[in-house]
């Protein structure tokens, strides 16, 4: 017995040192931005719970088979299988959709956006993927205040912010009056022009949207700021991704993702191919992009983060339809964009790095440096347009805290470069057949911006925000068609710099709590024309005597997590007024076909508006069969009218008065309903109803666009398979009512000539179907 107990013994003692070791550990981050997350609950039946540390580490005992349920409010919640002991175990938590504690506004000063001033909206890659995932305006639409058209397929977006910049370019796939970054690299130029053909929409991973001026941050821009982010590495190890979608009408969209994430270092290669033949003639569209996403960790001070992309993308174009022919559902284009092969086309890449240094625990420093550059080409009824576009610059913040103080301080203060380059040529074009160059310029635009801003916390739970930015902006035109070989053209050559504008901004907020916040907020934005503005680039002739816009905004609101979290909402009441609105007016060929544009100060604009949006957990338990349901609303009022607004030819006697008409392509009421619901199971469903009340289209208001209400659903199955595999199958439709609707209305045509005037861009006449598989594998 002795012996024997001798033998025993030690295996005894190794498998009690086994037992008590056999452990289950693991790390937990937020999905979207690969922070480690504190305070996380961490259940497993019949144990107690634990919480992660400040480093988002956990552990506790391990028991094969066990299901680990992780919560934490503001997240949604995860359930992760042991398959094995000893394991460890990595797991990225969503934010709840429309969740207010989580996310904090890129540049901006203070913290979670509910303790931000100002009215903000977080798209989470939850809610940009409720749909296909591929075109951003799908998830734009359901925020308040915010309208996004295309002008294509797949391109020619036009972004609209609290009716602010809702005019037509007849001529250009040009967004303006806000600012758009993608991981802190301009998309904007210095001009002030914002295209996102060559924006990868299926490739983000976070959206932020700031309505209303926020020029003590980013400088000129009166609508807002859009700041877009690559989605980074899904989770800590090496990934492999591969996604693919395909739907109605040819639409095939394969991503290929080689992720990498650490302590030391997060990387992303990822190769993206999309094509659509398109529900209507001559509208096919192809892109193609590559992406490389890096972030160096050298130090606990020092970040360093890389990012390349470059694009390759062609939209075919078939021109606009008349009412008529909108409303018969005809599948028709204009004779003289398809008899041109009518196009545009865009060849980009982009290139920046951004450096974060916190000196110690009040100072930190981010620096951004980048180059893009871009070939366009805009083949349209009546010509063709190429454009070389240079662009390159560099901005620098330094976040500070003083906490140590009698009355705490926070602040950003910085400045930003911009310059572009633009070289451009227009020529005729009839049947295809190139004709005579018609313009030859060449522009360099600079935009310079110094701010800062402040906030200082009060007793009370006060927080008293001010700031101020002064913005300079300039260009220079070369008009290289002013030759001996054209006596009679006039030389839109020249020179244009602004008086430096200072705009500030002012704001009082109070926390009720941790969860419910109130404020009001004073704030100016200021948009100067652009170069292509000063020159019509279809005649090459001086547009001259052009008043930069300027514009202040007073907004109230309310922002809260209520009801244990259940509960989030946004509320804001806002009057937007805009002095000298720059405005296009279109000229038109005899048989009504958009000839060009060029710009105009019309007058002025009072937008008057509410925006609302609310989400509620009726379900928030993971260990239930239906472990999610979360309907959601939004609501948009718009009192937008026009104040000494006249015709463009002003003093003539012919000239029109349009005070007191509703401001065109804004429509007074627009309302969103959802819903997302997921089964412990692993199905989910996303569901969503959009509608937009009719609205007017001439600045007499004697014609609007009709309204129209959208219907869409998803249905889908992800599941973890163990040994590193996870998939995600999905399917799902659009306009499931086959509502007639438009993706884009050209604004103030000529509706007296004898031809009806083309413009409308329909959306598919009948319900579009597309599925996808999405497969993960960690090595």
């Amino acid at each position: 017995m002795k012996l024997l107990a001798r033998l025993l013994l030690p295996a005894l003692l190794l498998g009690a040192a086994a037992t008590a070791q056999a452990q289950v550990t693991g790390a937990v981050f937020d999905a979207n931005t690969n922070v480690p997350l504190a305070e996380v609950t961490v259940t497993a039946a019949s144990q107690k719970a634990v919480r992660t540390d400040r480093s988002g580490q956990f552990s506790l005992p391990c028991t094969n088979g066990t299901t680990l349920t992780f919560s934490r409010g503001g997240y949604v919640a995860v359930q992760r299988q042991v398959s094995g002991c000893p394991e460890s175990i990595q797991v990225g938590m969503m934010p709840s959709p429309q969740s207010l504690n989580t996310v904090n506004v890129s540049g901006a000063s203070g913290g979670a956006t509910i303790r931000q001033p100002q009215a903000v909206t977080t798209l989470s890659t939850q809610e940009l993927n409720r749909g296909t995932g591929l075109f951003l305006q799908d998830a734009m639409n359901l925020t308040p205040g915010v309208d996004m058209q295309k002008r294509t397929m797949s391109g020619g977006q036009r972004i609209t912010i609290r009716g602010y910049a809702n005019g037509s370019d007849a001529g250009n796939f040009v967004g303006t009056g806000y600012k758009a970054y993608l991981n802190g690299i301009p998309i904007t130029d210095a001009e002030g022009l914002t295209i996102l053909d060559d924006v990868d929409f299926a490739n983000l991973g976070r959206v932020d949207v700031i309505r209303g001026p926020a020029s003590t941050i980013y400088g000129a821009g009166i609508g807002g700021v859009v700041n877009l982010y690559t989605a980074e590495p899904s989770r800590p190890g090496t990934n492999i991704v591969q996604t693919t979608t395909g739907g109605s009408d040819g639409l095939f969209r394969s991503d290929t993702r080689l992720e990498n994430s650490s302590d030391a270092a997060s990387t992303m290669l990822s190769y993206g191919q999309q094509t659509y033949n398109s529900y209507r003639v001559h509208s096919a569209s192809k892109k193609n992009y590559a992406t490389f996403l890096g972030e160096f960790r050298p130090s606990e001070k020092r970040t360093v983060s890389t990012f390349l992309a470059y694009a390759r993308s062609r939209d075919e174009r078939a021109g606009e339809l008349d009412s008529a022919s909108f409303a018969q559902k005809l599948n028709a284009g204009e004779a003289r964009y398809i008899n041109n092969d009518a196009r545009s086309g865009i060849e980009s890449f982009r290139a920046g790095a951004t450096h974060s240094y916190r000196f110690n625990d009040k100072i930190e420093n981010v620096a951004t440096a980048y180059m893009t550059g871009n070939t366009l080409e805009d083949v349209y009824a009546a010509g063709i347009n190429s454009k070389e576009n240079q662009n390159f610059g560099a901005r620098t913040a330094f976040n500070t805290d003083f906490t140590n103080l009698a009355v705490p301080l926070h602040g950003v203060t910085g400045a930003e470069y911009q310059k572009t380059n633009v070289f451009a040529k227009g020529y005729g074009l009839t049947n295809a057949v190139l004709g005579p160059l018609r313009s030859d310029l060449e522009t360099h635009s600079t935009e310079a911006t110094i701010f800062s801003q402040w906030d200082l916390s009060l007793p009370r739970q006060f927080t008293l925000t001010a700031g101020a930015s002064a913005n300079f902006i300039g260009y220079e035109i070369v008009d290289r068609f002013s030759t001996t070989a054209n006596p009679t053209h006039q030389d839109g050559s020249g020179r244009k710099t602004f008086s430096p504008v200072v705009t500030p901004r002012v704001a009082l907020s109070k926390m009720f709590g941790p969860n419910v916040s109130v404020y009001a907020n004073v704030s100016q934005g200021y948009s100067p024309p652009t170069s292509a503005d000063a020159v019509i680039p279809y005649t090459g002739e001086p547009n001259s005597d052009l008043k930069p816009e300027r514009a202040t905004q007073y907004e109230i609101g309310s922002k809260g997590n209520m009801l244990d979290g259940r509960l989030s909402y946004q509320v804001a009441l806002f009057n937007l007024q805009v002095k000298d609105k720059l405005s296009p007016q279109a000229v038109f060929d005899t048989d009504g076909t958009v000839l060009y544009s060029y710009t105009v100060n019309a007058g002025d604009q009072s937008n008057k508006g509410v925006e609302l949006s609310a989400g509620y957990a009726l379900l928030d338990d993971p260990t239930q069969i239906v472990s999610s349901l979360r309907p959601f609303a939004t609501y948009t009022y718009s009192d937008f009218k026009y104040s000494n607004f006249r015709s463009t030819n002003n003093d003539a006697t012919t000239t029109v008065d349009y005070s007191g008409e509703r401001v065109v392509g804004v429509a007074p009421h627009v309302y969103n309903l959802g819903v997302d619901a997921a089964l412990r199971s692993g199905m989910y469903m996303n569901a969503t109803y959009h509608h937009t009340e009719a609205m007017p289209i001439s600045y007499d208001n004697a014609h609007w666009a009709k309204e129209f209400g959208l219907l869409s659903a998803k249905l889908g199955y992800a599941h973890d398979l163990g040994n590193g595999f996870t998939f995600d199958a999905y399917a799902g439709g659009e306009n499931l009512t086959n509502s007639l609707y438009y993706t884009l209305v050209f604004l103030n045509h000529k509706f007296d000539s004898p031809t009806p005037p083309n413009m409308y861009l329909p959306g598919p006449y009948t319900a579009k179907f597309y599925g996808g598989l999405k497969f993960s594998y960690t090595l």
